[in-house]
């Protein structure tokens, strides 16, 4: 956890640095709380996607591992991923395990609005997204 108005992006970019993949994706994760605090996550993934670990599992994790409780606003996401495809201009986006433990999250804690702050690895693109806009849940979820 750190405790910042305004995190850094080369924070984040060092974060996701740490990943441990054998395909040498590198994924960063920063919660942001309402009242400034941040925890970070990184991506770890093993022989097992059951084993694995996402930036932004291990980001909540921190968040309930810690003493305090401010309540999530948003997650920052930045990575690369190693495929022929994808470049460092690409937007990384949570997988849909992330996506609903986030809509749980949300759920759980009375969270509205919580927003997924999507970056490429050379951060010059960005998608804001509502949790409401990454999931397909109509109502009583989101009316």
């Amino acid at each position: 956890m750190k405790n910042m108005q305004k995190f850094e992006i080369d924070e984040l970019k060092l974060c996701a640095e740490r990943s441990h993949s054998p395909s040498n994706h590198k994924i960063g994760a920063v919660l942001v709380c309402e009242d400034g605090s941040c925890f970070f996550g990184f991506t770890v993934r093993r022989s097992s996607v059951l084993g694995s670990t996402c930036a932004e599992r291990m980001a909540l994790d921190n968040w309930y591992q810690s003493s305090r409780k401010s309540k999530p606003v948003k997650i920052i996401l930045t990575g690369k991923i190693a495929r022929d495809n994808f470049d460092e201009s690409c937007i990384v986006y949570p997988c849909g395990s992330c996506r609903e433990m986030y809509h749980q999250l949300c759920q759980e804690h009375e969270i509205n609005d919580f927003i997924f702050e999507c970056y490429s690895w050379d951060m010059k693109a960005c998608d804001r997204k509502k949790i409401k806009d990454l999931l397909f849940y109509g109502k009583p979820f989101y009316e």
